[in-house]
Parts: C-alpha cells; sequence; structure tokens
C-alpha cells in the first residue's frame, strides 16, 4: 500500500490523481510547484498568473512537462541544457586533455552555481564573457551538432521504415502461405477423389512436399531476419548469380627445407576422411583436410640440417 501511494501523483490545486485519471499530466515551472494541465489552462488563460503554491507571478509558456519527483533535479537537466547550447566544445578544440578537463570543470561549477543560486550575477558575467569570446566556435560547433542530430534522425527513420517493410513482407509471406496451403490441401482431396493411385502413396507425395516448402520458408523467413534489406533480397535472382569455384594454390615457400607431400600422395587417406556436404558445396576437397597437417609434419623434420 505504501509503494502504491508513493507512486501516485495529485494536483495540488483540484486534488486530481492519476488515480482517478490516468491520463494525468503534471507540468512544472521555475519555482518548482505541480500543476495539471487544465489547472494551467484555467489559471493562466491570460498568459501569466501568480503561482497558486507561492505566490510568484508565472508565464504560461513557461510550464512544461514534470519529468523527475526533485524539483531541483529537474532544474538542474534544465541548466545544464541551456549551458551546454553555448559551452559546446569538443576534446579536439583544446591542445591538450588536461584543457580539456578544466574546461568541463567549468562547465560543473557554472551549473553549480545556477542551480544553488551561488554567485549568480558573476557565473552570468562570466558566460557572457565566455559566449563572446567564443562566438565563432559556438556557432561552428552548433551548425555540426544540428547536421549530426539531423543524420540521426534520418537514420532512425531509415532503419524504422526498414524495419515496417520487413514486417510487411513476412505478414504478406504469412498469408500467401495460408492460402497456397488451402489450394494444396483441395489439390490433395481432388486427387484422392479422382486419381487410380492409392490414397496412402498420395499422401505421402503430398508429405515430402510440405515438408520441402516449409523447408524454403524458413530459409527465406531466416535471411529476412538476419539483416538484409527487403530491397537487397528482391533483387538477388539465380540467372544473375555468379558461380565460384575454389582453386587451391599452395602458398608454402620452404626453401631448403626438404620435400613437401603432393596432394597425389595423400589420396589413399582422404577416402577416410569425413567432411560435411555444404564444405564440398564450396569447393573444399577432402584432401586439404590431410595435406595441411603432414605438409607441416614434414617440414618440421627437415627444418634443421
Amino acid at each position: 500500500m505504501t509503494k502504491l501511494c508513493a507512486l501516485e501523483e495529485v494536483c495540488p490545486r483540484c486534488r486530481t490523481s492519476n488515480y482517478q485519471n490516468k491520463v494525468l499530466k503534471l507540468l512544472v515551472n521555475e519555482c518548482g510547484h505541480d500543476l495539471c494541465e487544465k489547472c494551467v489552462e484555467h489559471l493562466f488563460i491570460r498568459g501569466s498568473a501568480p503561482c497558486p503554491s507561492c505566490k510568484l507571478l508565472l508565464k504560461k509558456n513557461g510550464f512544461k512537462l514534470k519529468r523527475f519527483e526533485d524539483f531541483s533535479v529537474e532544474r538542474e537537466v534544465d541548466i545544464r541544457k541551456r549551458i551546454l547550447k553555448d559551452y559546446n566544445k569538443k576534446e579536439d578544440d583544446f591542445q591538450s586533455l588536461r584543457d580539456y578537463n578544466d574546461y568541463l570543470e567549468e562547465i560543473e561549477d557554472i551549473v553549480f552555481n545556477f542551480a544553488n543560486n551561488i554567485e549568480i550575477e558573476d557565473t552570468k558575467t562570466r558566460v557572457e564573457l565566455y559566449k563572446k569570446e567564443n562566438f565563432k566556435i559556438i556557432q561552428k560547433n552548433r551548425v555540426a551538432q544540428s547536421r549530426q542530430e539531423a543524420y540521426l534522425k534520418e537514420k532512425m527513420l531509415s532503419e524504422e521504415k526498414e524495419v515496417e517493410e520487413r514486417r510487411n513482407h513476412e505478414k504478406n509471406c504469412e498469408i500467401q502461405e495460408e492460402m497456397e496451403k488451402v489450394e494444396r490441401k483441395k489439390k490433395l482431396l481432388d486427387q484422392i477423389a479422382n486419381s487410380e493411385r492409392p490414397a496412402d502413396e498420395i499422401i505421402l507425395l503430398h508429405q515430402e512436399e510440405e515438408t520441402e516448402l516449409n523447408k524454403r520458408s524458413l530459409h527465406s523467413k531466416t535471411a529476412v531476419n538476419s539483416g538484409f534489406s527487403i530491397a537487397m533480397i528482391k533483387n538477388v535472382s539465380a540467372a544473375n548469380a555468379k558461380i565460384f569455384t575454389y582453386k587451391y594454390e599452395d602458398n608454402y615457400s620452404r626453401n631448403n627445407c626438404g620435400p613437401t607431400v603432393s596432394l597425389e600422395d595423400i589420396e589413399r587417406y582422404a577416402a577416410d576422411v569425413t567432411v560435411k556436404d555444404t564444405s564440398l558445396a564450396c569447393g573444399f576437397l577432402r584432401q586439404y583436410t590431410v595435406h595441411r597437417p603432414m605438409d607441416d609434419a614434414y617440414s618440421g623434420l627437415f627444418i634443421f640440417k
């Protein structure tokens, strides 16, 4: 019960809670006192009005969505965000790491002073002097930062679009598969009813076809989910595929180290070697499994004179 009460948010003016209103949004201004959206619209209809709690004059456009329970954290985050718009130098702008660390420490001092109301006027003068002396660098880094943000936003939109295309592709494939299953089942029933072949034989052939189609479907889904874009998958065709045949080349260079083992000398040993069919499909030969270790062993025998 204590945990539920701690999570409850209540507007101090109208006493509406998020228990009563599931979409309740509390807004906060510079004084730190909460108000719900309806109270802000009602009290600040003219643009400005005193805070109901502390009577500080506030502006309507100064309200923002409350993000943290502790207002001091909220205030520090806003101050840091405002300061970093001008204090936007990077490590590359400094001659040494020490200078960059001193710069970061200066930022922390400024944020601390504003957040805790310490030497406000001197800190403001300090910030204004920095902005005047580093105007060109500030503007340059702002442009670079805006370009970086635009690039990241475009990349995120592109990834979201690709994910949506992949999702639609998978959905369309599932619909197509269901339709094909219905057609195949109808075809099977017609064959059983009209064919002179035994029903068991027809059903067995049908099951083999279903197994093969399921394998192809699984392979297609795996290719899509492995990160390939839909455009890449659509553009791949067997006619455009290039066949590469692997050709073994002995790159060893052992001068005066004795004879090496040739492929012909180890044919009889290679017959007992077990190799996966997937490896053989890439051009790999059984002889290579025996040739490499025996070649290394022979070279070791003649390494010393």
